[in-house]
């Protein structure tokens, strides 16, 4: 992967649909801070667990996004073609990289510093914008990456993943990893897809793997213990 010689035209910028929200002068100044990438077939933008600083756009091409599973596992998430911008982690401040971005063909990719983006060409507070972020979207992309994964994990792995996200809930937290009691095998099997009692005998695993435990009606989380578990399989989608 290599910066081309040349820097990427305002008019090439324009002639994107997705930035018809830019005024001129601000397609100009993208133009100007935009880097190009010539990336090669199959060449790696970024790998899993990389610090994350750069938005991307591809000019040119094709790009795909994977995830990284347990045991070496990817699963594909999505090919953007031209004028699709993908890298939004570097949009939360101190994220890593969680996916995989490979060229799918010879590609020319746009490259932009998140905060420049952010401050510079929408003019907007990088520190208000990544404090939304961080309340508002680091949440929910961490969620829909890990529902990603109930695509190629086994169920065990699947009902650990959904445990988590509970204990994460403000109420949980407060009962020191006691569930909230709307947290049925019902609700919890519906969520996964999954069947009642495959999900149930999901949760004597973990149970018998001191997990979580059953207190009548209720599970509670063994927080530490689950977050090793599951940041040994699955590294930075552990938050």
């Amino acid at each position: 992967m290599r910066d081309s010689e040349t820097t990427i035209r305002t008019d090439e910028l324009r002639s994107l649909a997705v930035l018809g929200w830019l005024p001129p002068v601000k397609l100009d100044l993208l133009s100007r801070r935009m880097k190009v990438l010539l990336v090669k077939k199959d060449e790696v933008l970024y790998r899993p667990g990389q610090p994350a600083h750069h938005i991307y756009c591809v000019l040119q091409g094709a790009v795909s996004l994977s995830l990284l599973g347990s045991e070496g596992r990817f699963i594909q998430l999505a090919v953007l073609t031209r004028g699709e911008f993908f890298g939004e982690t570097a949009l939360v401040v101190g994220w890593r990289r969680v996916s995989q971005a490979t060229a799918c063909q010879d590609s020319r990719v746009g490259r932009i510093e998140a905060q420049t983006l952010v401050s510079e060409v929408c003019g907007l507070s990088w520190e208000i914008f990544t404090g939304l972020t961080e309340t508002v979207l680091k949440p929910l992309f961490l969620v829909s990456l890990r529902r990603s994964l109930f695509l190629v994990e086994e169920l065990v792995d699947r009902v650990a993943m959904a445990l988590w996200e509970y204990a994460n809930h403000p109420e949980a937290k407060r009962a020191a990893g006691l569930l909230p009691s709307i947290f049925t095998h019902e609700q919890l099997a519906a969520l996964i897809g999954a069947s009642r009692p495959r999900v149930s005998l999901a949760l004597k695993r973990l149970e018998n793997e001191r997990l979580c435990s059953r207190e009548g009606k209720q599970m509670r989380v063994q927080e530490k213990l689950l977050r090793s578990y599951l940041e040994n399989k699955y590294g930075s989608l552990v938050r």
